[in-house]
């Protein structure tokens, strides 16, 4: 494995760009104490969940008597307890703290079983009676909107519909003489982290404190606020080192209960999920069936893009409000077409709720576009790298969605690094029967966009023992911010990486940053944090031009001998963003990355068996702040591309379900690919510090698509249902 810069910035202080090495990266690979469940408590009491043995139902009563009754038991609390409102969601509030009557998913809280240790709270559960009356469940997206289908809530079952509409269908029919079309799917997927949900919350001087991981504390805290029915102020969230999250602990998990649980017995309470509870609790990546016909011209052109999408939502909204619009938005792919008619709708069923997941709805209909530009290159007799370089985005071109592409648009330039990887890999494979080569491009957003408030906040603070505090709203979740972070302020005030200090995670610090999602924290904490250091050299009446030599040693010396620690304050706002259609902009992100990969397969005609060689791909990242932590970046999204092309699947039906995290068919260390090569475009001009862009999300959106691509190329079946497990490449194979 390795990885290369294709366009490599201007000389740099040495810092940046360097692989500096996370402070607690020895606890991680050794298992030091570092995660919330291995923190210690020795007066906490144990919180155990009581869950539902029906996927829909009615809740007609619980009969808690016998489980209070055993000696150890401090509370078995049910929705009757909760003081303020039970309900939460990050965008919609649909979901309860505790099951008050209608059970949604066997996710569903029904009543928390609080002991003086975790046996005797699972002892209790167990004796927990609830009366239940069963009603028909819904799993399929497609069967939600049927006449005679179960209605979740009183508004039914469509959560949401949205269309991207642009040019004229018609038209595009009229000049296009080459049409795709296909129908695809895509599975569940479980999120996979290390780490299950666990915290601990304490009542102490009439306060509440919770420790628990999560992507997003800014937003959680009012509505825990409103679950007890007290002011926020007296509610602090400390967020420890998280052992991956993903997008899957972007909103409320067990926060609210631990929150209650606390406030009504005054005590520190702790709870932490099995690995199958978390399974069964926690939401997954949005199921999808895509339908979609793309007309080109004669010369290999996009003429229109016809599409309908249908998202399986799950138990409840969660986060599909935004993720739909945000897949419609993204299915058009990075390319130039004149003509767009999409339609996205999500409904409710009885599965665990969908949520953010790496990619935030753009893998699914990458998947979909991607096939279909390989499958119009066949037609059109062209490579399929000429067909996505006649159709790619280019500076000043406008996209489906509105948006004028700025001057830091390179997906030509990752198409054009790997060209020659692709043509190298279809001549080894030429005369390898089994062997193919699949291609995909794609992009992702980075920032939040769409006319909200983006923003992010900064103190650093020099003390007088020479260390330097950066302090920050974000959460580090695995994903390296901390040394991010770290490497930045060492930069800017020209000082040793090991002299700085991040503090985050903690809401007493009040410092906002919004969530630790959409790629977006390099770009926005950064910035705050370069801010912030101009006001020290403001305050110090020193220059703050960026391209002036360093003066954080000058500040450190300053600091040292008057014993007075400065403090230097900033905040970097996004610019003025729009909704797709609004008269007022066509801004519509904050910022993109584009992206392309070539994938080797060896697939058996015989078993149906498919493994990914090699992988070679190319990412615009803007600049590399810390090269060591985006090759873990590529790597990690990379493979969890290759599982959602092969084997992964989070199943709930009425006769199969997933249990454990060994049915979720997460790829192993031996499916990694024997070659993987990473290339970076480097232009150093885009919004984030030091010209970087947002990167986290983006392996994870084209490595599927270019292996289904590849698949087609050894065995001549188009996988359009996702994984493309040996079963289905076997029947694809029977059914040719």
């Amino acid at each position: 494995m390795g990885i290369g810069s294709a366009s490599a910035a201007g000389n740099e202080r040495a810092c940046l760009g360097a692989s500096e090495i996370s402070p607690n990266v020895i606890d991680k690979v050794t298992g030091g104490p570092i995660y919330v469940d291995d923190l210690t408590f020795p007066e906490a009491a144990f919180g155990k969940i009581v869950w539902p043995t029906v996927d829909h139902g009615e809740l007609r009563c619980v009969d808690a008597e016998a489980a209070r009754s055993l000696p150890g038991v401090v509370a078995v609390l049910t929705a009757a307890d909760v003081p303020g409102f039970n309900g939460f969601g990050p965008v919609v509030a649909d979901q309860p703290v505790l099951v008050e009557d209608r059970i949604r998913y066997r996710g569903d809280p029904i009543a928390l079983v609080i002991a003086k240790d975790r046996r005797t709270a699972e002892a209790a559960a167990r004796v927990v009676r609830v009366d239940c009356r069963p009603i028909a469940s819904i799993y399929a997206a497609e069967d939600a909107l049927s006449q005679n289908a179960p209605r979740l809530f009183s508004t039914g079952n469509l959560a949401i519909e949205y269309s991207l509409v642009c040019g004229d269908i018609g038209e595009g029919e009229r000049e296009a003489e080459v049409v795709v079309e296909g129908a695809f799917s895509t599975p569940a997927i479980e999120h996979g982290y290390i780490e299950p949900e666990s915290g601990v919350a304490e009542w102490k001087d009439d306060r509440l404190t919770i420790y628990s991981g999560c992507q997003n504390p800014e937003s959680i805290h009012p509505l825990l606020a409103s679950v007890l029915g007290i002011p926020q102020e007296k509610i602090r969230l400390i967020s420890p080192p998280i052992g991956g999250g993903f997008g899957g602990k972007l909103g409320i998990s067990i926060q609210a209960l631990l929150a209650l649980a606390a406030y009504v017995t005054k005590r520190q309470v702790k709870i932490t999920l099995t690995r199958e509870e978390s399974l069964q609790f926690t939401g997954k990546r949005h199921p999808m069936r895509l339908t979609y016909r793309m007309g080109f011209d004669g010369g290999g052109r996009l003429r229109f893009i016809d599409g309908d999408i249908l998202a399986n939502c799950g138990a409840y909204q969660t986060l599909s409000i935004p993720l739909v619009t945000h897949t419609v938005n993204f299915a058009t792919g990075p390319y130039c077409v004149p003509h767009v008619r999409i339609t996205g709708q999500g409904v409710f069923t009885n599965t665990p709720p969908s949520g953010a997941m790496r990619g935030f709805g753009i893998p699914q209909p990458t998947f979909a576009v991607e096939c279909l530009m390989d499958e119009a290159a066949h037609r059109l007799e062209l490579s399929p790298i000429e067909i996505r370089k006649r159709n790619a985005l280019r500076p000043g071109d406008r996209a489906p969605l509105g948006e004028v592409m700025t001057d830091d648009c390179y997906l030509l330039d990752t198409i054009a690094a790997i060209e020659v990887q692709y043509e190298q890999a279809r001549e080894l494979t030429r005369e390898r029967p089994g062997w193919g080569v699949g291609f995909a491009s794609g992009w992702k957003n980075y920032g939040e966009g769409l006319g909200h408030h983006d923003l992010a906040e900064a103190e650093v603070v020099i003390l007088p023992s020479g260390i330097v505090e950066v302090r920050v709203g974000s959460i580090d979740i695995g994903q390296g911010v901390s040394t991010i972070l770290a490497q930045i302020a060492a930069h800017r005030l020209g000082i040793p990486y090991e002299s700085v200090r991040v503090l985050l995670g903690d809401s007493d610090l009040h410092i906002r940053a919004r969530s630790t999602a959409g790629s977006r924290q390099t770009a926005f904490s950064g910035n705050a944090v370069l801010r912030a250091i101009d006001d020290l050299f403001r305050k110090a009446d020193l220059p703050v031009d960026s391209d002036s030599p360093a003066h954080g040693g000058e500040l450190v010396r300053r600091v040292q001998a008057t014993g007075e620690r400065l403090v230097g304050r900033g905040i970097f706002e996004s610019h003025q963003t729009y909704p797709v259609g609004s008269e007022l902009g066509n801004s519509i992100y904050f910022g993109y990355g584009f992206f392309s990969n070539v994938a080797v397969v060896q697939a058996d005609a015989v078993t149906g068996e498919v493994r990914v060689e090699s992988l070679h791909s190319c990412y615009d990242v803007g600049r590399a702040i810390n090269h060591c932590t985006i090759e873990g970046q590529l790597e990690g999204g990379a493979m969890m591309g290759i599982g959602y092309a092969l084997s992964e699947a989070y199943l709930t039906t009425d006769s199969i379900r997933t249990i454990g995290l060994h049915d979720c068919g997460l790829p192993h260390f031996a499916s990694l690919p024997r070659d993987m090569s990473f290339q970076l475009i480097e232009r150093g001009d885009s919004l984030g510090p030091y010209g970087a862009k947002g990167i986290g999300e983006a392996p994870a959106v084209p490595t599927a698509p270019a292996i289904s691509n590849a698949i087609y190329d050894a065995l001549g079946v188009r996988m359009w249902d996702l994984p493309a497990t040996p079963a289905r490449v076997k029947q694809a194979l029977i059914d040719r």
